[in-house]
């Protein structure tokens, strides 16, 4: 084990709140290595940012923040090597379009696992392990359900 995994640890920490969280994307290249690997396929959401340099990545996180206005939690489950392995909670509300869907102002919350191998005190490769299908299928039942009681409300019924 080459890298120090309390510095990584407290690099992942600075990176959720101040990146993820606040949106202080110009501090990404402090937290991704200049040749950082993804391995997840973030199809299913539609993006009309893509690519998976740095620019791409800075895009894609500016657009996830601009249409869920998302909020992440992320707990280390275990190391394995330089590899350590995360528990993740994003919590968001849907104010843009995405996913193929109008937006709807309704908040929502999904958990998903991924890995992240670090290099140099930086992340270097990683995979968020969701299945983009199903996690989109969740975010839009607790949409829908919500939206369901909206109308009930508004007709007076009982959802």
């Amino acid at each position: 084990m080459g890298e120090d995994r309390s510095v990584c640890e407290k690099v992942l920490a600075v990176y959720v709140e101040e990146v993820l969280n606040k949106g202080n994307i110009d501090r990404l290249g402090e937290f991704i290595h200049p040749d950082f690997i993804t391995h997840t396929d973030e199809s299913a959401l539609k993006l009309d940012a893509t690519g998976d340099d740095l620019e791409g990545i800075r895009a894609g996180i500016t657009e996830l923040r601009e249409k869920l206005q998302p909020v992440y939690t992320a707990t280390v489950v275990r190391w394995e090597d330089d590899t350590v392995h995360l528990a993740w909670t994003m919590a968001g509300v849907h104010v843009g379009p995405m996913m193929g869907f109008a937006p709807t102002g309704k908040r929502f919350k999904v958990s998903y696992t991924s890995w992240c191998r670090f290099q140099d005190g930086k992340a270097i490769e990683a995979k968020g392990e969701w299945d983009p299908e199903q996690t989109l299928a969740e975010i839009r039942r607790q949409i829908d359900a919500q939206l369901a009681e909206d109308a009930a409300a508004a007709t007076g019924a009982v959802a």
